[in-house]
């Protein structure tokens, strides 16, 4: 085995780089610790609160000679991304060969500030690094209580032999310069459906941004959360200056001016879902929020043992967890709608999963991870065919797509202010009158009652029966100007912009060698494209992206069942919307293939 590098080594390499030079070098550090035993690779070796796979192993260094010597102690550690592999590698040279107390006394701040670290790995990152540096304190806590705790290994340590395969050290100022704009020649662009992006980007201060090295942001996590225009910012800026105050309560000028702004936003979403009537709208703080509150007050009214709520594979963890928590309550069970090895919902199979025993179906609108728009009309009527009741999950489609809740009969729709424009904490419930109006109020408190007594309380009538406390008065007239701003623009002209952008996606991610598309052809998709390549994990992906401007989302999207299914743990998903332009398909397209180029092994 080659000798280790030390700590003094990678502190003198890390100032003499900068940017992408530096990450690379930590992913070939990382190669030192790619030969940590398989077997030692469980849960109860497993780091937790970091993004990737940490594994570490504490190891007695050597033996004191006296028995009043302290013990030094050592650390094995590997991951299953790259650049976490050379922050280990990092972390041990720092820590490694020290006694628990010289572990305990180690100034670690001075040492992660004079390697930039915390800057170069982004927060959530340094947020995994911190929890391997919380395990490696805690060993060495335990080690000065209890030496025999931690002395023995899991399993005999046996130096690898050292192997012929190791990779050769890559030029860090190579730049892809295998993609092309193909624009004018691209069969599958038109450019008569694209938006004035020249125009609308005027209204988005933070896409002006460029980064420290002169890069301009390249925004592709849409579907993470959107960014705010302008109009939603005065918006919002404006009732704080002038007349903010709570709603429904008060009589003076002020809580009438706010009510009025407020409710008119009630409006507008109830405009732009179609809904028939505004006491059908119910403000909550976001998608979940929603689903939550239909699980919990239908479902505990309407579910016994032996019902099924039948969800599908591709589902975020909102509107999986929520009928999983009511299951248990109320002994009901849940029934999974495959999915087909074309990304999309396998309806032959679903066929026999509606049955009379079937009492919830709840189901995305569009997947966050494959994009995928489901047959939202046809598994309506399936579902009510059954006398089953239906929630569509709506917070990937209502801001990219015309969404009329009265042609799709849903029974409840659920959405979020913040992936359309609009501020965080606020998002949508729709619910037909009927149902909640039968259904019993999901939070106490004040503004959803309309009399209490000693003896009970009498809900107020709706929507307030489910908007109790204060709500989120100033996200809500913001959510308000943000579907103004989106109705102005057109949903219709929205959606056709982004296909264009995802199909010039599909045709310059595609030939890019190793990188695998996860999702269905673009016309059978919203606006994004989740991928993974080989060779580099997404995390280590997401990142080398992000030193070149460029803003993708990473991990398992909150999707975890979803990536078990397709057979990964992460993926990395670029998310368009209506301020995205071509050129910045072309810049996530070339840093790929130089990255690729680079990195993939």
């Amino acid at each position: 085995m080659t000798a280790k590098t030390t700590l003094d080594e990678i502190l003198t390499e890390l100032e003499d780089l900068e940017g992408q030079e530096r990450l690379q070098y930590l992913m070939e550090l990382g190669d030192e610790v790619r030969n940590f035993p398989v077997e030692w690779q469980t849960e109860a070796n497993r780091v937790l609160g970091c993004m990737s796979q940490v594994w570490l192993v504490p190891q007695v260094a050597e033996q004191p000679v006296y028995s009043h010597e302290p013990t030094k102690l050592q650390f094995q550690g590997t991951s299953d991304a790259a650049l976490v592999r050379g922050l280990v590698v990092f972390l041990l040279a720092a820590y490694d060969d020290h006694t628990p107390q010289e572990i305990l006394d180690y100034p670690i701040e001075e040492t992660l500030k004079r390697a930039g670290l915390t800057n170069l790995i982004g927060m959530q990152r340094s947020s995994g690094l911190r929890s391997m540096i919380g395990r490696i304190r805690g060993l060495a806590e335990l080690a000065q209580q209890s030496p025999a705790a931690v002395l023995e290994p899991p399993h005999p340590l046996v130096e690898p032999a050292e192997t012929s395969n190791a990779q050769p050290a890559l030029s860090p100022t190579y730049r892809g310069d295998g993609v092309k704009s193909v624009v004018a020649k691209s069969q599958l662009v038109d450019r008569s459906q694209l938006l004035d992006t020249d125009v609308i980007r005027r209204d988005f201060p933070i896409l002006q941004r460029k980064f420290a090295n002169g890069l301009p942001l390249v925004y592709l996590d849409n579907g993470a959360s959107t960014q705010r225009p302008t109009a939603v910012l005065a918006a919002m800026r404006h009732v704080e200056e002038t007349c903010y105050s709570n709603v429904h309560r008060g009589g003076h000028t002020l809580a009438a001016e706010t009510t009025q702004l407020y409710e008119q936003a009630r409006t507008s979403a109830q405009t732009l879902l179609n809904a028939r009537a505004r006491q059908e709208i119910i403000f909550t703080s976001g998608t979940t929020a929603g689903i939550n509150l239909v699980a919990q007050s239908y479902g505990s009214a309407n579910l016994q043992a032996g019902d099924e709520i039948l969800l599908t594979e591709m589902e975020h963890h909102s509107n999986i967890v929520p009928w999983q928590q009511i299951a248990a309550r109320t002994g009901a069970v849940i029934r999974w709608i495959p999915l087909g090895s074309d990304f999309q919902l396998d309806l032959t199979a679903a066929e026999k999963l509606f049955t009379p025993r079937t009492k919830i179906v709840a189901v995305t609108a569009i997947s966050n991870v494959l994009g995928t728009m489901n047959p939202l009309r046809a598994i309506i009527a399936r579902a009510h065919a059954v006398g089953a009741v239906v929630l569509v999950d709506a917070a990937q489609a209502a801001p990219h797509e015309v969404l009329d809740v009265q042609t799709l009969d849903c029974d409840f729709l659920a959405c979020s202010g913040h992936k359309m424009l609009g501020p965080t904490g606020i998002g949508v419930l729709y619910g037909k009158e009927q149902l909640l109006n039968a259904m019993p109020p999901f939070l106490g408190g004040g503004s959803m009652i309309d009399r209490v007594t000693l003896n009970g309380f009498t809900p107020a009538p709706l929507p307030h029966k489910f908007e109790a406390g204060t709500p989120p008065i100033v996200q809500a007239i913001g959510l308000g100007a943000a579907i103004e701003y989106l109705q102005k623009i057109g949903l219709h002209s929205i959606r056709e912009h982004e296909l264009q952008l995802t199909r010039y996606a599909h045709e310059l991610l595609a030939p890019i060698p190793g990188l695998r598309i996860l999702g269905p052809a673009p016309e059978e998709k919203g606006g994004l494209v989740t991928f993974e390549l080989a060779g580099v994990h997404p995390d280590d992906l997401s990142r080398l992206l992000d030193v070149q401007g460029i803003a993708v989302r990473a991990g398992h999207h909150c999707a975890m069942p979803l990536h078990e299914r397709l057979g990964v743990s992460h993926s990395c998903r670029a998310s368009f919307y209506l301020y995205n332009t071509l050129e910045e398909v072309e810049s996530l397209a070339r840093e790929l293939t130089a990255i690729q180029r680079r990195f993939a092994r």
